[in-house]
Parts: C-alpha cells; sequence; structure tokens
C-alpha cells in the first residue's frame, strides 16, 4: 500500500520524517499520517516524492512494492553473504585486478552517503551537502516562484548569461561602429552638396560639418545601451506628447464641422510640439554624447554583462 510504499522508501534512503517533510515543504505530521494510513498525499506530491526516492509513481503506489523491496534486500544480503566467504585463487586475482575502481566507487558513494536533502530542479540530481543547496525566490507579478537547485548548475547558469551578454555586447559594438560611422558620412555628403549647391557661408557648412561628426558619438550612444543617453532622449521627446482636454458640442451640422477643424487643429497643434521636442532631445544628445562615448565605449569593453538587453 502506499503508506507502507512511503515508509519504507524513507527508511531505505535513511530519512526522517522531518527531513522527508522539509524537502517537501509539508510538516512532519502530514507525512506521519501518510505512513500511518490516515490520508493520502495528492498526485503533485506523489510526483515529488517519486523524483527524490527514485522511483515511478506506479511502484509507489504498488500494493506488492514493499514486498519486493523486502526480497531484493534480502538478495542484496544473500550476495554479500557470499561474498564474505572464502575466495578462490581466480577470484582473488580478478578483485585485485579491479581494486582501484572498486576504490574509486567506494569514495564516489561516500561523498553521496547520507540523507537526500534536496533535489535540483535544473539536472533532477539529488543534493546530499546542505552546501550545494541553492534556494531563490522569483517574482512573477503577485506570485512568488520558489526553486532549489544545485551549485553546479547555478554556476553553470551564471556563466551562460555573462557569455550570453558579452556576445550581445560585442554586437552592439559593432553596429555602433557601422552605424555611427554611415550616419556621419550621409550627413557629411549631404551637408556639403546642400551648402554648394545654395551657395552658403562658410560659417553654415562648418556648423554643419560640425553636426555631421557629432552623429557618431550620438548614434553610438544610442546603440551601445550602457549608457543614459537613450534614456535622456527619450524622456525629453515624450515630453512632447501634450494630452489636449476634450471638447463639448451640439449634435448637428454646424457643431460636428466645428469638432472635426478643432481635432485637425490640436493634431497639428500637437505633431508641432511633439516634432519640437524630438529636436530638442537630438540636439541634446548630440551636446552630450561626446563626452559620454568614451566612458560607454570602455564600459562595453570591461563590463559587458552590464549592457541593457
Amino acid at each position: 500500500m502506499l503508506s507502507e510504499n512511503i515508509k519504507t522508501l524513507r527508511t531505505q534512503k535513511g530519512m526522517t520524517q522531518k527531513g522527508l517533510a522539509d524537502m517537501l515543504h509539508v510538516t512532519a505530521q502530514a507525512v506521519s499520517r501518510w505512513e500511518n494510513g490516515d490520508v493520502e498525499p495528492s498526485v503533485g506530491t506523489m510526483k515529488e516524492m517519486s523524483t527524490i526516492f527514485g522511483v515511478s509513481i506506479d511502484d509507489l503506489i504498488s500494493e506488492d512494492f514493499a514486498a519486493k523491496q523486502a526480497e531484493k534486500s534480502a538478495m542484496e544480503q544473500a550476495a554479500a553473504t557470499e561474498a564474505d566467504e572464502p575466495e578462490c585463487e581466480n577470484d582473488v586475482d580478478e578483485r585485485e585486478d579491479g581494486a582501484d575502481d572498486a576504490k574509486e566507487t567506494e569514495t564516489k558513494k561516500s561523498s553521496e552517503s547520507g540523507p537526500v536533502l534536496a533535489v535540483c530542479e535544473s539536472c533532477n540530481r539529488p543534493i546530499y551537502d546542505a552546501s550545494e543547496i541553492v534556494r531563490s525566490t522569483n517574482y512573477y507579478g503577485r506570485s512568488a516562484q520558489k526553486t532549489v537547485k544545485c551549485t553546479q548548475c547555478v554556476k553553470k547558469e551564471a556563466t551562460a548569461r555573462y557569455n550570453s551578454a558579452v556576445n550581445y555586447s560585442k554586437g552592439q559594438r559593432t553596429k555602433s561602429f557601422i552605424w555611427g560611422s554611415v550616419a556621419t558620412i550621409a550627413a557629411l555628403i549631404v551637408s556639403i552638396v546642400v551648402c554648394t549647391y545654395n551657395n552658403l557661408s562658410s560659417g553654415y557648412l562648418i556648423g554643419s560639418i560640425v553636426a555631421s561628426v557629432l552623429l557618431f558619438p550620438f548614434v553610438s550612444c544610442m546603440m551601445l545601451k550602457n549608457n543614459f543617453v537613450p534614456d535622456m532622449v527619450e524622456g525629453v521627446y515624450m515630453f512632447g506628447f501634450v494630452k489636449f482636454p476634450g471638447l463639448i458640442f451640439t449634435l448637428d451640422l454646424d457643431g460636428i464641422i466645428w469638432l472635426l477643424t478643432v481635432k485637425l487643429l490640436f493634431w497639428i497643434l500637437g505633431f508641432t510640439i511633439a516634432a519640437l521636442f524630438g529636436v530638442l532631445a537630438i540636439a541634446l544628445g548630440l551636446i552630450v554624447s561626446p563626452f559620454v562615448y568614451p566612458f560607454a565605449l570602455k564600459k562595453s569593453f570591461v563590463r559587458p554583462e552590464e549592457t541593457e538587453i
């Protein structure tokens, strides 16, 4: 029966009722009631127990599972008794040949002796040492999800995240060089052509060339995503989106015409304000980016994991 199987498996693992209860996030009284047959655990709890004990759910609820385990233990004891008997010369030679393998196996088993304290949710490996358990809580809105992992999986995940951040930062750095150069060269060509065609003074030409050169650090800062320039530009630009008040009109032809006219004026005014704030945001970005770009470029090499993904 289920109650006997739980008790048998727990005893074989060398676990106490309190130890099993902690792994299942229940009380020791609940485990005691399961083993006494007063109540039965839920399906989800049985799945967790099957993972901890290393058996299937069918074995866990099987009626003859306890008998099979007893028979298996008896066979193991018989085999151990035979192993203690005097060995023949050939057996001794074979045992001496595999002495090193036996020692390695015993060393590995000794490190995994004792009760199972937890099971890693990434690799499903039972954890015997408390120092290898890493518990974390992830919040998704109002809900929280607790996870249990081993230190090896945590290190692997941290290494994978770092490598991903490094590759992403390298890609953004390459894009900043390419698009910054393209924007600067295109702006220089347009500035020279416009100033030459319209016979503008040298002051306009110099100003347009300077603005074109400033495009490179500005575009690069926007692409690197490890500095405050993108947030500053976006914040200033968002100020340009003004919310206009509602309109009251009459349900006749003149009222509808007046509504459409005012709505059109509001749209033109809103578009103009947004465009002006957009120009202001770009102008501020062009002024600030030459001072920010050297630090952002250095940060891209030294601390690539701080690049915003």
